[in-house]
């Protein structure tokens, strides 16, 4: 594939593939669209978006123009072991295969990609979330002798924020990544993919109640923030849909809310569906008077009047069906 010329590189030509970059979504169609956009201010030949799991510290191709198969394998197997590629993401501007110098044009990536296919022209970008994630990378290879231009080199490095932004499985308005939170996307088809290191996918994993809510935020495509409870530990959480038809879950684990102990956060969160101390004491397999003590011990934690108003602040903290066992 080859991009428009170094005359046509001017500002309309710019604002044109951004806009389209934007409108692009995250899924394989909507990133081919962005590779082909980007053709018309790069002149290569093969193409591939990768994006990064940060559990498994590999890449994997989102998109790609060109790149045999066994060639998209080892760019993201390898790559990210390279010795450059520190230099790489803590810049943040592209790297050219011409400024690698000689003693580091060694490994997988050069001895069964570069050579092999006669690449003489190359550049990876890394790109990053506006919250400095890592998302993944972008790779252009060429077989011409002359290096990429700089005006093209200029474009794309301008052009890499809507990029990241494209490949980013949290794409959304509201889903920026909190220091100290992990994330992970739920996707559509029941998939729970880790975005950030920390993550625990398992905890939204199928048949758990943050799966369950995490479903329900995307089919009603609005946002909701809850506490989760999770065996005895308790989340804060931050579900909204996304792009991709799934829904992103920021999380972080939080000292239980007034000292409430995880036996009365189960009770308190099933207040609200207004079942009698019999019918909580038969959901959570304990004596009817057991459930009384909780509530009493509840009401006192509160510095609340009546289970009325316990009830109200179990749903004000999106408390109401969020219990869980699975980890």
């Amino acid at each position: 594939m080859v991009a428009a010329s170094d005359r046509e590189l001017n500002p309309a030509v710019a604002l044109r593939v951004r806009a389209s970059i934007e409108a692009a979504t995250p899924d394989r169609s909507g990133l081919g669209r962005v590779l082909f956009e980007l053709s018309r201010v790069v002149a290569y030949e093969h193409a591939a978006l990768s994006r990064f799991d940060p559990v498994a510290r590999v890449h994997h191709t989102a998109a790609s123009v060109g790149y045999p198969p066994a060639a998209l394998e080892v760019i993201d197997d390898c790559l990210h072991a390279h010795p450059m590629f520190t230099r790489l993401r803590h810049e943040r501007v592209p790297l050219e295969l011409g400024e690698v110098p000689a003693p580091a044009r060694s490994g997988p990536v050069f001895e069964r990609v570069i050579v092999p296919l006669g690449y003489r022209q190359g550049l990876t970008q890394p790109l990053f979330g506006a919250d400095g994630r890592y998302l993944g990378m972008l790779n252009m290879s060429g077989t011409a002798g002359v290096p990429f231009s700089r005006s093209s080199m200029t474009a794309l490095a301008l052009l890499a924020d809507v990029v990241g932004a494209a490949l980013d499985p949290c794409r959304s308005a509201e889903a920026a990544v909190d220091p100290g939170e992990s994330v992970v996307l739920v996707g559509p088809g029941g998939a729970v993919r880790a975005v950030t290191e920390s993550a625990t996918p398992a905890l939204f994993a199928a048949g758990t109640a943050g799966f369950e809510l995490a479903r329900s935020v995307a089919e009603s495509g609005c946002p909701r923030d809850h506490l989760l409870l999770v065996g005895g530990d308790v989340y804060r959480t931050r579900m909204r849909p996304v792009r991709s038809g799934g829904t992103s879950v920021a999380y972080r684990r939080i000292d239980p809310p007034h000292a409430l102990t995880p036996r009365e956060l189960e009770v308190l969160a099933l207040l609200p569906a207004g079942g009698s101390n019999a019918r909580i004491a038969a959901d959570l397999g304990v004596e009817p008077s057991t459930i009384a003590t909780h509530i009493e011990r509840i009401l006192r934690k509160l510095n609340a009047p009546n289970r009325t108003v316990a009830a109200t602040t179990a749903v004000r903290w999106g408390l109401d069906v969020v219990v869980g066992t699975g980890r």
